[in-house]
């Protein structure tokens, strides 16, 4: 189960990393250092394919893991040869608008929606799992210390 890294706003879920707001210790303080640097990288990006492709127009539950990470992975490559090339053009990507002519057109799919509807809801009884959610938390908050913790963390 994959998770996306989010701030206080957000219900708490085992797919949903949240920022520890008042962190104490060392590994706390270094979880919150870098967990806050990759999430305001990811709102960029995110923001960049939403605006560019509508990427994230929708719900994207129906998805296999494996598919939206070639999907993310494909547009996030796109994107920096578009920047890459509009860097040689002297265009500024800060600035970037789509064209008014450019449209987008929504994807229907066709599904066995009964398997699919047992599917999520067995998959948001995990999602929901308190246990599961602290459990992550702290796997990473060791993750990273075991990567970091010897560098100073203010």
């Amino acid at each position: 189960m994959g998770y996306y890294l989010s701030d206080g706003i957000y219900p708490q879920y085992a797919t949903l990393i949240q920022t520890i707001s008042q962190p104490f210790s060392i590994k706390e303080k270094n979880f919150t250092k870098h967990q806050e640097a990759a999430r305001k990288d990811v709102e960029r990006a995110f923001g960049v394919l939403q605006s560019r492709w509508h990427i994230v127009k929708g719900p994207a539950r129906m998805w296999t893991v494996r598919d939206l990470g070639k999907i993310m992975k494909t547009c996030i490559i796109l994107h920096n040869m578009i920047i890459e090339s509009e860097h040689q053009q002297g265009i500024n990507p800060e600035c970037w608008q789509p064209p008014g002519d450019e449209t987008v057109e929504d994807v229907h799919l066709e599904h066995d929606y009964t398997f699919l509807v047992s599917r999520m809801i067995n998959r948001m009884k995990q999602v929901q799992n308190k246990k599961v959610l602290t459990d992550l938390k702290i796997d990473l908050i060791n993750h990273l210390w075991d990567i970091y913790g010897d560098r100073k963390t203010a």
